[in-house]
């Protein structure tokens, strides 16, 4: 019987157990309120001073279409198959079980690692909001916080993103509306317009070259996008995914754009690393004399955000991996109300050893578990765009209609070849520049190994995905 199914069907099979609960709005505010976050609060600065302000706001365009791209080919897979821990679900169907093992492998580690930056990072910003109170004392308070949010069924998790995530978002409309008044001069002083985007050398004052330097800072703004495809198998209405996807990577753009383009013109180029965070400036120049109070806010909320998305999706990666037998089958067990409870305890206490790492050991295992985290995207993206064009020979070859699915990407096989050009480029940047490049040498080594183990263990269990040649 298991023969005579699609491709479509078998993912399907496979990834059942969650319930159907999380609301539509609340599944965008997952993917907007995971991206959203210090790429665009803290580094937009470091950006502009390295490409200019016409060189930023390119440099976060061409991230925003690769992004695009890469969210294309996950939104048309997630709409004919709306499963959670879909990355690993659609490497395992159409590439291979050892890639799926491995893509699911490194996808949990790398956001139990993500998990930990944050926690720890909102700890921090604590510590400035009321000095004086132990590190630790937060990261305790911040751990059982996101625990007892992810614990609650899909609905109450997807109620609270929604909520914080707006918030999040209303800080950035704040920012935006602030920004658009200094330029006018609504707020009292001098109408700053677009004079910065014409003084000391202009639009493009280093070249292509400076636009270059920060495409892979620019794409990683856009980092976490795929997360929204996390909530595939919990939105209420599996028919929504393509709208869900859709308004993510337009909320995202849009947003992220339109801040830098502020940005820029509020915030001289060649002074933008030494004035530090654009928000700290955009609200002190308005008068606003708790500016730092008001971006420790900001972070916070975006850090805490990010921790509590990455926690579901941590949860839910490992959770597919148990149904795919590619990890301990009590990782699938869930709670009456759906929520994997056992994942989410394992992948909780795997933050808790990164945390520990980070007090310990700061140079070696947490730098290691960032640069694997860097690596990591690059590959996974490349990854998805591979799966989605196997997806659609695969899904023609057994019968099914263009017409039957509800997310098309905008051209094929254009946009997944387009995809994986794109990536294969940030790889060559990545090498070109030596600081970046340690990244990859730390990873290839890593993901050869972990991909090794896989191909031995899927062979010795037996674990396949059927009609693999394609």
């Amino acid at each position: 019987m298991n023969e005579k199914r699609t491709s479509v069907e078998r993912v399907m099979a496979a990834s059942t157990g969650l319930k159907r609960t999380m609301k539509t709005k609340a599944a965008i505010m997952v993917g907007v309120g995971s991206t959203i976050g210090t790429g665009l609060f803290l580094s937009s600065g470091d950006v502009i001073s390295s490409a200019g302000p016409g060189g930023a706001i390119v440099a976060y365009l061409i991230g925003g279409f690769i992004a695009w791209l890469m969210t294309s080919c996950l939104g048309e897979m997630s709409a004919a198959m709306p499963v959670s821990g879909s990355l690993q679900a659609y490497s395992t169907e159409f590439i291979g079980p050892a890639m799926g093992f491995t893509i699911g492998w490194v996808n949990w580690i790398g956001a139990a690692a993500t998990i930990t930056a944050q926690i720890v990072a909102a700890a921090i910003i604590m510590q400035d909001i009321i000095p004086g109170t132990p590190t630790w004392l937060w990261i305790v308070v911040f751990s059982l916080l996101l625990f007892g949010v992810n614990f609650f069924n899909a609905k109450a998790f997807g109620n609270i993103s929604f909520w914080v995530s707006s918030l999040k978002m209303i800080l950035v409309v704040v920012f935006i509306i602030i920004g658009i008044a200094m330029m006018l001069g609504v707020t009292g002083g001098g109408a700053v317009g677009l004079s910065n985007y014409t003084r000391n050398g202009g639009l493009f004052p280093m070249g292509i070259a400076g636009i270059g330097a920060v495409i892979l800072t620019s794409f990683y703004a856009y980092a976490g996008t795929e997360m929204v495809a996390s909530t595939a198998g919990e939105i209420e209405n599996e028919k929504d995914m393509p709208k869900a996807i859709n308004l993510t990577i337009i909320i995202l753009i849009a947003a992220t754009v339109l801040s830098i383009a502020i940005v820029a013109a509020l915030l001289p180029w060649n002074q933008a690393s030494v004035l530090g965070s654009p928000f700290v400036y955009v609200f002190r120049n308005a008068g606003l004399k708790s500016a730092a109070l008001v971006v420790n806010v900001i972070v916070l909320t975006s850090a805490l955000t990010s921790g509590n998305y990455f926690v579901y999706a941590c949860s839910r990666y490992l959770w597919s991996m148990a149904k795919f037998h590619q990890a301990p089958k009590i990782c699938a067990k869930t709670s009456k109300s759906g929520v994997p409870v056992v994942a989410l305890t394992i992948s909780m206490l795997f933050a808790m050893v990164g945390i520990i790492a980070e007090f310990v050991a700061q140079d070696t295992v947490y730098l290691f578990l960032v640069y694997f985290i860097g690596g990591g995207n690059i590959f996974m993206y490349s990854v998805i765009c591979i799966c989605q064009y196997r997806f659609r020979k695969r899904y023609l070859a057994e019968g099914g209609r263009l017409q039957d699915l509800n997310f098309k990407v905008a051209s094929y096989p254009l946009v997944p070849i387009l995809g994986v050009l794109a990536f294969a480029a940030m790889l060559v940047v990545t090498l070109l520049d030596p600081s970046e490049a340690v990244a990859i040498y730390v990873c290839a080594p890593c993901y050869l190994a972990i991909y090794i183990v896989s191909r031995i263990y899927t062979k010795k269990k037996g674990v396949a995905a059927a009609n693999l040649d394609i």
